[in-house]
């Protein structure tokens, strides 16, 4: 009898063992939030590179990390209510994945680890000390935008011949806009250039900013990394292809659907390398200690098909350069 009933127990056991480790796995989940601007669909290609940066970490979304996705999109709850959404939630982290968002999750005080990627100036904004001591519960990754301003007008100048006015696309209401243009203007006078502003604040007014470039007789135009812009990159581009405007662009997701060039930061880099920092946060790091990192790569990709239809010809010097020529 008394064997019977080690035996009993013993299967008992054995039918358990699974069903506890189960649990034990279940409540080792990481949760994290992500908060950006936009629409999934519009910055499917980052989330991409953001998961996939986790899962070379060992994340498996569904599996041991849990993502509780907040979009900006149209019609959508202002970046401030989400933000505000995502800190009432129990989380390990947060993935804030710009200047906008990252500022929302700072305006809600919360105390959570927060994690940015395409932050053009992170101490400028207060999200950061320094960048090699970020010193407070948020770190990441910067574009430094505002470095690369000069290169993006020199590369214009060397692909227009006899360009003399270029037009800045930008939003006044972005949080590091005087910053930048004052940059951008110092940068222009060094090149012989002058610069015409053109300010947007909705994508309902850039049908009048893009004739206000065409009545100032600009022969191309920089756009601002505002996610203005970014989200709406399909009516930026139309709007230069009406005007038969050359643009000079941030990111390359713009020349990939059908704009002139781009020059800076791999942004899909970016967002992969931030899940690095989550998977160290996830491991007991803390956002302080974590110095906020440089882009490593960078890419000047060009539309040769969007450069036909303008009648411009790239110089092959240019090209040579290219990381990436679309034809």
């Amino acid at each position: 009898m008394r064997l019977i009933c080690l035996a009993v127990i013993l299967a008992v056991s054995l039918i358990l063992a699974p069903l506890a480790a189960e649990g034990q796995q279940a409540e080792k989940r990481a949760r994290i939030g992500y908060l950006s601007s936009g629409t999934a669909t519009a910055n499917a290609g980052l989330r991409k590179a953001f998961t996939d940066g986790l899962r070379d970490h060992g994340w498996i979304e569904e599996k041991n990390i849990a993502i509780e996705y907040r979009w900006e999109g149209a019609g959508k709850p202002t970046l401030d209510a989400l933000a505000a959404e995502l800190a009432r939630l129990p989380l390990d982290a947060i993935f804030a994945v710009d200047t906008p968002a990252s500022l929302a999750m700072k305006r809600t005080g919360t105390t959570l680890p927060v994690v940015f990627a395409t932050v053009s100036e992170p101490v400028v904004i207060g999200l950061v000390d320094s960048l090699s001591r970020p010193g407070r519960n948020f770190t990441g990754l910067t574009t430094i935008n505002r470095e690369l301003m000069p290169k993006r007008l020199e590369v214009l100048k060397e692909t227009i011949p006899g360009l003399t006015r270029v037009a800045y696309l930008a939003n006044p209401g972005y949080e590091v806009h005087k910053a930048q243009l004052t940059e951008m203007g110092a940068a222009a006078r060094s090149l012989g250039l002058t610069l015409h502003l053109a300010e947007v604040r909705a994508p309902s007014e850039f049908e009048g900013a893009f004739a206000r470039m065409a009545a100032a007789h600009v022969g191309a135009f920089i756009v601002q990394q505002d996610p203005l812009f970014v989200g709406n990159r399909a009516l930026v581009i139309d709007s230069a292809t009406q005007r038969r405007l050359p643009g000079m662009y941030v990111f390359s997701l713009y020349p990939r659907s059908g704009g002139f060039m781009s020059y800076g930061a791999h942004a899909e880099d970016l967002y992969r390398r931030a899940a690095e920092y989550v998977d160290r946060i996830l491991k007991g790091a803390k956002p302080s200690d974590l110095p906020v990192e440089r882009p490593t790569k960078f890419e000047l990709v060009i539309n040769l098909k969007t450069a036909k239809a303008l009648g411009l010809t790239i110089p092959p010097t240019l090209l040579l350069q290219a990381d990436q020529v679309i034809e």
